[in-house]
């Protein structure tokens, strides 16, 4: 039978696991070759055939060589290759059919895997050739020792390493043992190096479902080792890293992925596993058994509410779980179920203790009519897993954390007024308060829901005492803006907080409109006796030890304020937003303070009245190219350099910072203009704009006060400059 097949004679050969045959019945291939009949398949070379067609693959037999000539090195190699494969998947086939021996069965499925593993052709078919035997092999061989099947288990598993993404062959397969295999403890260990490679990689769980059942199937094994309880979290932070901030960005979402699929197959009662006729032949006999069994919902439950609260631990990925969580995915079922909601709880926890207002902002509604978690745990929701106290203590927390008191009591009054009427109804002591102060601060919008709330409140003893005591306070500030007083009042340097509460509760200052705590040794405390003053519109507070706290009070409740100046204070971004509340504030100094440039932006996106700000020496002003001091009028905007000042008017003329020409004549210790509203003289920078002949401005600093001032000194510098 030696003879060649060359371009002389050409065949269409075709390749079947059995066979290999042509279509053209005439010379070696009038018959069919049995694989079978083959003992050694190798690549050669023929010297004595053309130098571009001398590579060949020789099939040796007992009593003969067949050379199949390629057209080159890549085609010979694909026929090698492919004939190597078949041939060796026969010979395993024949020797598992004669041998009942469990080493043996074992060796030889080893062998095969691990050919599928060097083998160099980049075909599904292969993986699902070698899948069909193990699986046909373990169905009809009872008798295989768990060792041995541990050790076939063992050499599948480095192929969910080197297969991205892995054949869907592959997945269903470890997910049958991972889930009721007698080798599940085994194949947690073989797979996590595969399962981490999954989830570190951008993959399309969309089109690729059957990777994401294989993770849930690996987790949810992971999380039934008893031997092991600590195996959940050393998965968790192994996928994290133990750094601060995870390096894989795809991880969490490719988690929560997982876990919000496995939530929904558990409780969605339409939700049910469809799979292909490859993975039909794979489960065998236990096809139907498999294909129409539900998870637990209890083992589910207990197993990715455990792994959401661990993720819940890493900071980095709390603000990334948020917005996944907002708004709520989970089906209905799930929200009915007690176990799912209390395992919620300490994720809900951990939000609302979080520091970043976006973080906590996905406890609330994201628009009109969805439901949010915190209507969830509210005691007058059915899903409410405790009667109130989750919700109490959320409620607790999120107040000490909210930078604007205000605007948080607005949010929940208007998502959870019927759940505070309820708590107040039981007599909870908190609520009372609470709804007193909904009430005071008038946050409810509806006048129907506020009359509900008044009745709820005054049938409630101290509720009605908080009442009166609120009509007390309003009365009395009534009276005292009918009592007058002076509309503007300017502190001597070095006052205190005490000497501001001394002033202020020695007589009426109802109509006081302007004042002035320039250069004066006052904090936050005095913020507490000037949000009694209902009239107050302007504010200068420069060169002050005023922070956050008495910032954020004054934003709360003096909702008048039309100029504010914070030059020199120790204001940072927490505080800034909260002026956001402010709506009537049309001018800003924030000059030498902590602002930063995004919360400058969001100031201004949310402050549709500021008119003009000054944030001269901040990180704000660096990418305004000059621009940060500003003046509008008529829409125009004048730069530092172009337009700062003006000989005939000062660019921002408001009684916290006032920019006018100098005066001819000197200024003297405690000298007025006539012209000074609300700040007088010695708390007045004036400005003084000199054109030289390059066109380019000067101006000059004159104050009656030592100019040891910062603000004095770098305005100087930059003149000078």
């Amino acid at each position: 039978l030696s003879s060649g097949i060359n371009a002389e004679y050409g065949h269409t050969v075709v390749l079947t696991d059995t066979q290999l045959y042509s279509q053209e019945k005439y010379g070696i291939f009038s018959m069919p070759i049995f694989l079978d009949l083959i003992q050694h398949i190798d690549v050669v070379t023929v010297s004595t055939w053309e130098p571009n067609i001398n590579s060949a693959v020789q099939l040796r037999f007992t009593d003969g060589i067949v050379l199949l000539q390629a057209n080159g090195t890549y085609e010979r190699d694909q026929w090698y290759h492919s004939l190597l494969w078949k041939f060796n998947v026969l010979n395993r086939k024949k020797l598992l059919k004669m041998t009942s021996c469990p080493e043996i069965i074992a060796k030889e499925l080893k062998a095969l895997v691990n050919i599928a593993l060097r083998s160099q052709l980049h075909d599904p078919q292969v993986w699902t050739d070698c899948l069909v035997l193990i699986s046909n092999q373990l169905n009809h061989t009872n008798s295989l020792p768990p060792n041995a099947l541990e050790e076939i288990i063992e050499a599948l598993g480095p192929a969910l390493v080197q297969l991205n993404p892995p054949t869907p062959e592959l997945c269903d397969f470890f997910s049958r043992y991972c889930r009721d295999g007698p080798c599940a403890a085994t194949a947690v260990v073989v797979f996590a190096p595969g399962v981490h490679s999954i989830l570190k990689h951008n993959v399309d769980f969309g089109k690729y479902t059957y990777i994401r059942t294989f993770a849930r199937d690996f987790i949810i094994a992971l999380a039934s080792q008893d031997a092991c309880p600590e195996s959940l979290p050393c998965f968790v932070h192994t996928m994290h890293s133990p750094g601060a901030r995870c390096p894989h960005p795809r991880v969490l979402p490719n988690l929560m992925a997982v876990f919000l699929a496995a939530i929904w197959s558990a409780f969605d009662t339409k939700c049910s596993y469809r799979r292909n006729s490859s993975v039909n032949l794979l489960l065998g006999s236990n096809r139907t058994e498999i294909t129409n069994n539900k998870l637990p919902k209890e083992k589910v439950t207990a197993c990715f509410m455990k792994m959401i609260e661990l993720c819940a631990t890493h900071e980095d990925w709390v603000k990334e779980m948020a917005p996944l969580l907002h708004p709520i995915p989970f089906p209905e079922e799930a929200l009915k179920f007690p176990p799912f909601v209390m395992g919620m709880v300490n994720v809900l926890k951990r939000f609302a203790s979080d520091q970043r207002p976006e973080v906590r902002e996905c406890l609330f509604p994201m628009r009109e009519g969805k439901e949010s978690w915190i209507q969830l745990i509210a005691p007058d929701h059915n899903c409410c897993p405790d009667d109130g106290k989750t919700f109490c203590d959320i409620v607790r927390t999120l107040l000490d954390r909210a930078p604007v008191r205000r605007k948080l009591v607005r949010q929940l009054a208007h998502s959870c007024l019927d759940a505070f009427r309820l708590m107040v109804i039981r007599g909870d002591d908190f609520f009372v308060r609470m709804l007193s102060e909904m009430v005071e601060s008038d946050v409810i919008e509806d006048k129907d829901q506020k009359e509900q709330a008044l009745s709820t409140l005054c049938s409630n003893t101290d509720g009605a005492r908080l009442y009166r005591a609120m009509c007390d306070r309003q009365a009395a500030l009534c009276n005292l803006a009918q009592l007058g007083g002076p509309t503007k009042l300017t502190m001597p340097a070095h006052s205190t907080d005490a000497d501001v509460e001394k002033v202020l509760s020695s007589g009426p200052f109802g109509n006081l409109e302007k004042l002035s705590l320039a250069f004066t040794c006052v904090t936050s405390d005095c913020a507490r006796h000037l949000v009694k003053l209902p009239n107050l519109q302007h504010l200068n507070l420069w060169c002050t030890q005023f922070g956050d706290t008495g910032l954020c009070l004054l934003a709360e409740h003096c909702h008048r304020l039309k100029s504010l100046n914070l030059c020199e204070t120790l204001v940072t971004d927490e505080g800034l937003l909260a002026l956001t509340e402010l709506k009537t504030l049309t001018c800003l100094n924030l000059n030498s303070t902590k602002l930063s440039a995004q919360v400058f932006e969001e100031l201004v996106n949310k402050l549709p009245a500021l008119a003009s700000y000054d944030i001269r020496y901040t990180e704000a002003c660096q990418n305004k190219e000059g621009t940060y001091i500003r003046d509008v009028h008529n829409g125009a905007s004048k730069s530092l350099q172009a337009e700062m000042f003006d000989n005939k008017k000062g660019l921002v003329d408001g009684p916290f910072l006032k920019y006018s020409p100098i005066p001819d004549r000197k200024h003297d210790e405690g000298d007025k203009d006539e012209n000074d509203d609300a700040v007088p003289d010695n708390d007045v920078m004036s400005h003084h704009s000199q054109w030289n002949g390059k066109n380019t401005p000067t101006f000059t600093l004159r104050s009656n006060r030592k100019m040891g001032n910062k603000s004095a000194q770098k305005a100087a510098a930059e003149g000078k400059q």
